[in-house]
């Protein structure tokens, strides 16, 4: 192929911000495997799908009626030879144990459906449930932005240096009609998150009780707004001979970026560094820069 410049034009926007990003299928729609033994609502697993177990564990998740829409999800712990299996589901895999404090969820980087790359900055999540604990039990929604390819729940001295952010609502009160919640992140350092790793359980790990019931719908992950500061002078070029964002900033180290396509999916992310690699189709590209002091979007037409 011709090697040709990329001709970039860059103008800050006034009044536009990139789409967030949100949790896959988090209404609970959409289903693979319907009618099988196995079927799981798209891009969430749950003992059904373990890693280990899967044909000895319980069914412990069930098709309902939603909230809106058609369908919602409803977990239930179960005693399957005197082991209580809890009522799970993740959008990463379970990994099961006949010794329950040995189970997590991980985020499983080498095969894509079992985990969602994620690198916006939520403010909080929210939900509707419905809740009927045996008494002495709760459950919770858990939520972890992470970096690198390592991550599980309950955490490890391992993976826990990869986190960025996390979240978590604890269910303990029974409600029989739908009923919101809302939890505020919390962040542990600036870096940028490669995944998203989520869990929801309807009872209180090693010690959930059996019959207790978690029903889930309409997640929501919620954004403040950005103001976009006038910051005229920032420049940014594309050689499209070498396939490079150039980024002109004074500190590198402390300006990172996000790269989104015209649909708002974030298809790049990471530090700005002078040269940067940038293969991707002629087209119109919104740029998020976050520097020391401000937060500002550019759009970019990419022309071959």
């Amino acid at each position: 192929m011709k090697n040709s410049l990329l001709i970039i034009s860059a103008v800050l926007l006034a009044n536009i911000s990139i789409s967030q990003q949100q949790l896959q299928n988090p209404g609970f729609e959409n289903w693979d495997d319907v009618g099988t033994a196995t079927a799981e609502p798209s891009n969430w697993s749950s003992l059904k799908t373990a890693d280990a177990l899967a044909s000895f564990a319980p069914n412990v998740l069930t098709e309902i009626s939603g909230r809106t829409g058609d369908y919602a999800i409803e977990l239930e712990v179960k005693s399957q030879a005197g082991i209580q299996a809890n009522g799970i589901i993740t959008n990463g895999r379970v990994h099961a144990d006949f010794t329950p404090s040995n189970g997590y969820v991980f985020t499983d980087a080498g095969n894509q459906k079992w985990n969602t790359a994620f690198s916006s900055r939520p403010d909080s999540l929210v939900g509707w449930y419905k809740y009927a604990p045996v008494a002495g039990d709760s459950g919770k929604i858990e939520i972890i932005l992470h970096s690198g390819t390592s991550a599980r729940l309950p955490r490890n001295a391992t993976t826990i240096a990869n986190e960025v952010g996390s979240v978590r609502y604890n269910f303990t009160t029974p409600q029989t009609q739908w009923t919101r919640f809302s939890q505020p992140f919390k962040y542990l350092s600036t870096n940028i998150s490669q995944y998203i790793l989520t869990t929801i359980a309807a009872g209180d790990s090693t010690i959930s009780k059996a019959g207790t019931k978690l029903a889930i719908d309409d997640l929501e992950l919620i954004y403040n707004p950005l103001g976009i500061d006038a910051y005229s002078k920032q420049d940014i070029a594309v050689n499209g001979s070498k396939g490079f964002l150039y980024f002109d900033v004074e500190n590198q180290s402390k300006v990172t970026y996000q790269v989104a396509d015209v649909t708002g999916k974030v298809i790049q992310s990471g530090n700005a560094h002078a040269k940067t690699p940038f293969y991707h189709d002629s087209g119109i590209y919104f740029i998020l820069i976050q520097t020391e002091n401000e937060i500002f979007t550019k759009k970019l037409y990419i022309q071959q």
